[in-house]
């Protein structure tokens, strides 16, 4: 299940995964954010917070989220975990993405927050 986190600096997007990261919570939660920014014209700075309630990606998940992350324009986006996995994969999806995405480890979540907020 995705969460909003809503005591980010304005302009930036918050979500936290508690759970398992579905395919649902792609479309239902993530999806509308990106197609109201495309209205709007505003910056994506995005901080997405994959902590120690964080269980894993269900079927479709990963590959949903990296697919539409390669289409997704960013000014910023935060990846804050310490899923080594994860990590790495989007180490090597960087070079498609388009736009400044970086990871943070958990204990840096301060970190990321104030990066993706400037």
């Amino acid at each position: 299940m995705i969460e909003p986190i809503t005591d980010l600096s304005p302009g930036v997007i918050g979500m936290r995964a508690v759970g398992q990261f579905s395919v649902r919570d792609y479309h239902d939660v993530i999806e509308p954010e990106l197609d109201r920014l495309e209205t709007t014209g505003d910056d994506l700075r995005l901080l997405l917070y994959l902590g120690p309630e964080f269980t894993g990606f269900g079927e479709g998940a990963w590959a949903e989220l990296t697919r539409e992350l390669r289409r997704t324009r960013f000014h910023k986006g935060a990846v804050v975990t310490d899923d080594d996995r994860v990590r790495g994969a989007l180490l090597v999806l960087g070079w498609a993405l388009r736009g400044d995405v970086r990871t943070f480890p958990n204990r840096d979540y301060d970190r990321a927050a104030r990066w993706v907020a400037t």
